[in-house]
């Protein structure tokens, strides 16, 4: 039994590196509890290739404080995304923007005033042209990685006015050294004498009574007077770590969220030989109708000669359980039928292949969480703290509007270690 610490975190994700940085340097003793190998959760960068390959989050959504203000004080270089969005339906070619106008202009009239319902509800009852109904429910399968006969339209108009808020709805970026910068940004920054990191440990089951938590793994248990947990949804919901004694309020909360499954490949070439084309010449993103890969994206304006395809909702569970060289193929094959070019052709081409199943494994079983239908309180609910002993983050604990993102993860650490330094008479100072 140890018990030298005042907090536990559970999960060495953004949030819970967060979270630990701001009680550690509050003068806090914490242990944190990763199961992985590693920190960082779903953001994983790959660094054997020549350039960063990232395996989990890419993008920086708008201008986030919480990843802006860490970046500019860990000298982390960030540049915009760049490049034309394109589309290919059907075998024809035509430039995405002003069909993409089209679905925006659908999203703007979902109805705020009425009783919540599912997005492919709304969009049956609102009658769009065909072409547009099926960008539209292709965007929310992919983007939000959700069901569109599950999501919440509530949930969406809430997410869609939080991008508004930090010009999420204009502009992304990414690192150029990779996403691993802002894992080990928090890392380096938290206070090490007051927190030990553990790796390697996976908590089966969270005893717990006012003032006095106990982790338990399958060789060690780790006591403290609170924690903050923070692995991610469909862990929680899997009961892989079950709370004695349960947490009924927190089951019920979750039972309003879905995470949504995706698959993503990252193929590496010797050169950016598509740029030699008309069709995808400057192109960022492209839409399709593929049924394996629907959209890709390059890594313009970074020199990285990378295309990555994703795959996301019913097409990332036809491809749950199948090994990475199956999905590899999988990938390659859609792009020449993409293409139209031989797949002997594009092998000659590819130097590597890089991707991770997030939805077999057993530590994210998921890429992000979403809301379904009636669940737009249902993150409130999931994040409040219990008895002042247990607390709760993670990108879906948030409530703005920001889950799915890494931001929004980020935001949750600060939050609930707020709440816990306030409960133990300790004012919170919040570092960048």
């Amino acid at each position: 039994m140890k018990d030298t610490s005042d907090v536990l975190v559970i999960g060495g994700g953004v949030a819970g590196l967060t979270a630990a940085r701001q009680l550690a340097n509050a003068g806090l003793r914490v242990t944190l509890l990763e199961a992985r190998d590693r920190l960082g959760g779903r953001v994983w960068t790959d660094q054997t290739a020549e350039y960063p390959v990232e395996l989990g989050a890419e993008f920086v959504h708008g201008r986030p404080e919480e990843i802006l203000g860490l970046a500019a004080e860990a000298g982390l270089p960030i540049v915009p995304v760049a490049g034309d969005f394109r589309r290919k339906i059907k075998g024809g070619w035509a430039n995405a923007w002003p069909l993409m106008g089209q679905v925006e202009k659908l999203f703007e009239k979902m109805p705020a005033d009425e009783p919540d319902q599912s997005f492919q509800h709304y969009v049956d009852r609102a009658g769009p042209a065909e072409e547009v109904r099926e960008q539209a429910l292709r965007y929310v399968e992919g983007f939000h990685a959700a069901d569109p006969s599950l999501i919440s339209v509530h949930s969406l108009i809430r997410d869609i006015r939080a991008e508004e808020a930090i010009a999420g709805d204009d502009q992304q970026f990414r690192f150029a050294g990779g996403y691993e910068g802002v894992v080990n940004a928090i890392k380096h920054r938290i206070e090490p004498r007051r927190c030990d990191l553990m790796l390697n440990t996976v908590v089966t089951e969270i005893q717990w009574r006012h003032g006095e938590v106990v982790a338990k793994t399958v060789s060690a248990e780790f006591r403290a007077p609170r924690a903050i947990i923070t692995v991610p949804l469909s862990v929680l919901k899997s009961n892989s770590m079950a709370f004695s004694p349960a947490l009924p309020a927190k089951l019920h909360a979750m039972s309003f969220f879905e995470m949504g499954p995706a698959v993503r490949v990252t193929l590496c070439f010797r050169e950016k030989f598509w740029q030699h084309g008309l069709e995808m010449a400057d192109m960022g993103f492209l839409f399709t109708d593929d049924p394996q890969f629907p959209t890709w994206w390059t890594s313009n304006a970074l020199p990285y000669p990378f295309l990555t395809g994703w795959a996301a909702g019913k097409y990332a569970l036809a491809m749950k359980g199948l090994d990475a060289g199956e999905v590899t193929h999988n990938a390659t094959t859609a792009l020449a039928r993409i293409l139209e070019i031989r797949e002997r052709d594009l092998a000659d081409q590819l130097t590597g292949a890089f991707t991770h199943d997030w939805q077999s494994d057993p530590f994210s079983r998921g890429a992000y969480s979403y809301a379904a239908v009636g669940g737009i309180d249902a993150a409130q609910a999931l994040a409040a703290p219990v008895a002042e002993t247990l607390y709760f983050a993670g990108e879906a604990t948030n409530s703005e509007g920001y889950n799915g993102t890494v931001h929004g993860a980020m935001a949750t650490g600060y939050r609930a270690a707020w709440e816990l330094l306030i409960a133990a008479g300790i004012k919170p100072q919040r570092t960048a």
